[in-house]
């Protein structure tokens, strides 16, 4: 049987191309000519695949329908789909399970994204045989990459990088106040991860006040004025400033004032607005630790870089997994006709040795023995060939198989089996 994916990601397609699927979520993988294919789709911002097990032009013309659905001609945007079939798909699905496909390597939803899609798939009965062994090594793999490389670690992203410096600084935040100045995007961004790390309190201000109060109440903090800023300062241990003010907001006299309070209790401040919230200056100041968006993106860079690293350790892996996954998928294919080869040839064996024997009932025990000990060697012979050959069919699809199990005489019940008709919805986005 035949694996192939379709689909388009961020490499393949733009955003405005990427977004005109996005309303494919939730609708049904269409059959086609009466027959439904093993499939399990995986939706998520920077991709839409479907992965098909059984006859690729069937499951071409399934994704073409599915398009047609949502009234996209497949035609219009082929340039933008790629479509891998057998290793070059087995491939890519743990390519992608082990974050090596997605938009920031080593990115860990995309597994739990994938764990989704193939338990809502099974739930609705899309799932037979060969798609179960291929997400459950997809799986396996995506985990195995994670707990064997590096590839997941070091922050990669200015909000996570920003929380990653202060926890360098001060260890667990459990005890620590953070302060947040701004009300932006990437306030918001520093204040899930602040919270994600179990910060004790957080604090939120901004010129326009209601914004504070709003950011706030999302992240369980509290909200004071602008006015405010400097005493604020003196209170809390990590400072995120990210207002969209055309000076300055924070001068060196300021902040001389503000250490001068604290007792020597370092404060670490990350200055992520342009222009700069904090003179800069300030970092000549003791125990204050100040890092603008200049440092911090090179931190990214430099985390970047080791996780590229990584990365070629992962490929190693997902290579050699990939490949053992071929050859088990081949011994288990071809399983029951050896199983049911080996038994047809037994029973004709013991058929004509017992009409053998009939016929020269004068034989001695000895030599009965003798003739069915050379029958089995014989036979042993015979099989080795024919197994050996079946073995090298092992990833040809449905139909072959089951013109060679034909062509050996073995009963029907030991065939492939093309994939049963089912029903169910495709699952949506995750």
């Amino acid at each position: 049987m035949s694996l192939t994916v379709f689909g388009l990601n961020h490499k393949s397609a733009p955003v405005a191309i990427r977004e005109k699927l996005a309303h494919l979520c939730g609708l049904a993988i269409p059959d086609v000519d009466g027959c439904v294919l093993e499939s399990v789709p995986v939706y998520t911002c920077n991709r839409v695949e479907v992965y098909y097990a059984g006859n690729v032009e069937v499951a071409r013309r399934s994704f073409v329908a599915l398009l047609a659905l949502n009234t996209i001609n497949y035609d219009n945007l082929a340039e933008y789909f790629y479509q891998y079939s057998d290793e070059e798909a087995v491939l890519h699905l743990l390519s992608v399970a082990s974050g090596l496909d997605s938009m920031i390597l080593g990115e860990n939803q995309i597994l739990h994204q994938i764990k989704e899609s193939y338990r809502y798939s099974t739930e609705q009965g899309f799932v037979g045989k060969q798609l179960h062994r291929l997400f459950q090594k997809a799986l396996e793999v995506g985990k195995k990459v994670r707990s064997e490389t590096g590839i997941s670690q070091n922050r990669v992203s200015i909000a996570s990088t920003a929380v990653e410096l202060a926890r360098s600084i001060f260890g667990p935040l459990g005890s620590s106040i953070a302060l947040v100045i701004g009300a932006g995007e990437m306030a918001s961004l520093v204040a899930v991860h602040l919270r994600e790390n179990g910060v004790k309190k957080m604090l939120f201000v901004n010129r326009t006040e209601a914004s504070a109060r709003e950011l706030a109440e999302k992240f369980d903090g509290e909200s004071r004025p602008f006015e405010q800023l400097e005493e604020l300062l003196e209170r809390c241990d990590i400072v995120i400033s990210s207002t969209a003010a055309p000076t300055n907001i924070v001068n060196v006299a300021m902040m001389r004032g503000v250490m001068a309070k604290r007792s020597e209790r370092p404060m670490f401040v990350v200055d992520i607005a342009v222009p700069r919230d904090f003179e800069a200056d300030c970092q000549e100041i003791g125990n204050l630790f100040l890092y603008d968006v200049d440092d911090l993106q090179n931190v990214v860079n430099e985390n970047m870089s080791q996780r590229h690293v990584e990365a070629d350790k992962a490929r190693a892996i997902v290579r050699y997994e990939s490949s053992q996954f071929q050859t088990s998928v081949a011994a288990f294919t071809v399983v029951p006709l050896i199983n049911r080869l080996r038994e047809q040839a037994e029973t004709i064996r013991q058929a004509e040795m017992e009409r053998f024997f009939a016929q020269n009932s004068e034989l001695s025990e000895e030599l009965r023995r003798a003739f069915d000990q050379s029958s089995r060697a014989l036979m042993a012979k015979w099989l080795h060939n024919q197994i050996v050959a079946l073995k090298k069919q092992g990833s040809a699809d449905i139909e072959q198989l089951r013109a060679i199990g034909e062509t050996l005489g073995l009963a029907e019940d030991c065939l492939p089996q093309a994939p049963l008709r089912v029903v169910g919805q495709n699952p949506g986005k995750n």
